[in-house]
């Protein structure tokens, strides 16, 4: 049995219902993100322990994992993984800015976005361990 999840040949549309989760949990990121800073709780801790930084990788590991998900269910990974790597990305950068830009009482951080890369990065890594699928 072939490893490859686009081995049928077929080029079929697009099942945008494969498409629902990474859409409703980037929408839960988003809102994450939109949070004011004044009702988020900061203790000693999580800034010793960087916290902040594991969630947001956490965040973006789950988010690029469903992609991948949503991807190789539609036989359409091979094609579109440079693109969903490549928004993934954007989306994690675009996020920092607008924290810095309009949420309130949020800065934009490079730390942050460093993070969301290795999110995105360690959920790719996570679908090929899982899928076994190595194209």
């Amino acid at each position: 049995m072939s490893k490859d999840l686009n081995a049928t040949g077929l080029d079929r549309a697009f099942p945008w219902r494969h498409a629902l989760i990474p859409f409703c949990w980037s929408l839960l990121v988003l809102g994450l993100h939109a949070i004011p800073g004044s009702e988020l709780e900061l203790r000693d801790w999580t800034s010793v322990f960087h916290v902040d930084k594991l969630i947001h990788a956490g965040m973006f590991a789950v988010l690029s994992c469903s992609v991948f998900i949503a991807l190789g269910k539609s036989g359409s990974i091979r094609r579109y993984k440079i693109f969903a790597i490549l928004g993934l990305v954007l989306y994690g950068v675009s996020l920092e800015l607008a924290q810095g830009i309009w949420f309130v009482q949020r800065d934009a951080s490079v730390l942050d976005m460093v993070a969301d890369l290795a999110g995105v990065f360690a959920g790719r890594l996570a679908f090929r361990v899982i899928y076994g699928c190595w194209n």
